[in-house]
């Protein structure tokens, strides 16, 4: 089980997530990380041996916020169809409540940063499309499979939700992704 990051570790990252909610932002530095917090960047180091080791942990962090998310409704809903609308609905106000987490979660944060983020986000993103899978099944909508064996809607899906995000992260947080939510899902049969 991996270790809890420490409160300093939660302030970094919460000052990494607020920079990353900043709509213009650029590429994000240690040192404007650093000045953000009114810290040196040595300070930074102390918690994390890098930029990079700082956003693995806030991806870390976002999978797990989401995931849990995605598996209290699995518990608490026990109609197939409705679960997936909420699981579908969760994904998309998430990043409403959380904007900076779209920008990772799109990719357009990491552009210029290590390629294991990426690979790592991909993860996430598999680990979500895995849960929707499963709501997918019981709803008995699971059919035809894609080449990686999930259900051609769960992968419309996440298209859809990955594509609302995109929206939102380029329009500058404007473009609300769960605006029209339920005429959305009409067109798209749920």
């Amino acid at each position: 089980m991996p270790q809890q990051p420490s409160s300093r570790q939660i302030a970094i990252l919460k000052a990494l997530s607020s920079m990353l909610e900043e709509p213009a932002a650029g590429r994000i530095t240690t040192a404007a990380l650093a000045k953000r917090m009114n810290q040196s960047e040595a300070a930074l180091y102390r918690h994390y041996s890098g930029k990079e080791a700082m956003f693995q942990a806030l991806i870390a962090l976002t999978r797990a916020q989401i995931l849990e998310d995605l598996h209290d409704i699995a518990t608490t809903e026990k109609l197939a169809t409705t679960r997936l609308r909420k699981q579908v609905h969760a994904l998309l106000f998430f990043v409403e409540r959380h904007p900076g987490t779209a920008r990772l979660l799109t990719g357009s944060a990491l552009v210029g940063e290590a390629p294991s983020l990426l690979h790592q986000v991909n993860d996430v993103l598999d680990a979500i499309a895995g849960a929707l899978e499963q709501s997918t099944r019981l709803a008995g909508r699971a059919s035809p499979e894609t080449d990686d064996s999930r259900s051609l809607l769960t992968d419309m899906l996440m298209n859809w939700v990955q594509g609302r995000w995109l929206r939102f992260v380029q329009s500058g947080w404007q473009d609300k992704p769960t605006d029209k939510f339920a005429d959305r899902l009409k067109l798209l049969g749920l």
